[in-house]
């Protein structure tokens, strides 16, 4: 199975630009070559190179290879950045962009998603001697909450947490690291990414909100408005694997929140 995945940079693969499709064009072809181009770019956990061996690993791409395996389409996957995602899709490098991008209105004026596969919801970070307990012990004069400037944790942070102070780092390390010296209350990012650090470091602690109390995000596929034939087939495989619990067996796995695969309740 992994023999059926190939990695190319995407310097590679200016080659592959394509003309204008039409409707059908780019399932047809995949079907009559059993091969479709992927589109992906580095999230740990999700899609990152493991450095022993110079593979890629990771929730997505066992979803991937697991696609693979029950339609004998083979997946070549060409790693980019997140900027160039959209980008390279429309020019025609990758046939689909399959690395947890959010579906949101800004962006489907450009692209066309998938059902969501997957879901995340903003939560807290805190030192492990924290006080605070709920959303509403953080939102108090005199607490500073850290967010990554322009995120959508970012602007539910100003929107819900207005008593409090909130300050904005270009990076999540510089945040988390306000936390951890005691300069900042509690550093505000999505479930998954959050419940890993509070795993991996002893000294912070997770604040889950509750479910109509925090705002939730769907991870999608996403392809061109001109293949919608090749949305419906890989909303078929979305909906076969939900139904199957095949999600929430990736979210054990790889050591994830059980909400990635049930979303809100």
């Amino acid at each position: 199975m992994f023999g059926k995945i190939r990695i190319l940079a995407a310097t590679l693969c200016a080659g592959l630009a394509a003309s204008p499709t039409v409707a059908g064009e780019t399932f047809d072809r995949i079907m009559s070559e059993n091969k479709i181009v992927v589109g992906v770019a580095p999230w740990n956990g999700f899609v990152a190179k493991n450095p022993s061996t110079g593979e890629f690993e990771g929730l997505i791409v066992d979803d991937i290879r697991n696609f693979t395996e029950m339609t004998g389409i083979e997946a070549e996957l060409v790693n980019t950045t997140w900027s160039g995602l959209i980008a390279g899709l429309q020019a025609g490098k990758w046939d689909v962009i399959m690395t947890g991008m959010g579906a949101t209105p800004e962006r489907a004026k450009s692209v066309a998603f998938t059902d969501g596969w997957g879901y995340l919801s903003h939560v807290a970070l805190v030192r492990t001697d924290s006080d605070a307990q709920t959303r509403s012990d953080l939102n108090a004069e005199g607490n500073r909450i850290a967010v990554v400037s322009g995120t959508s944790a970012h602007q539910f942070a100003l929107n819900v947490l207005d008593q409090a102070e909130v300050s904005s780092f270009s990076d999540t390390g510089a945040a988390v690291l306000e936390v951890m010296q005691g300069s900042a209350t509690a550093y505000l990012g999505d479930s998954i990414s959050n419940t890993r650090r509070a795993d991996e470091r002893e000294e912070l602690r997770l604040i889950e909100f509750a479910p109509d109390k925090t705002e939730w995000n769907s991870m999608n596929h996403a392809v061109r408005y001109s293949d919608l034939d090749l949305l419906q087939f890989l909303n078929t495989y979305i909906r076969t694997m939900q139904l199957r619990g095949w999600y929430a067996e990736l979210a054990e796995k790889w050591d994830m929140p059980g909400t990635l695969a049930s979303g809100p309740k």
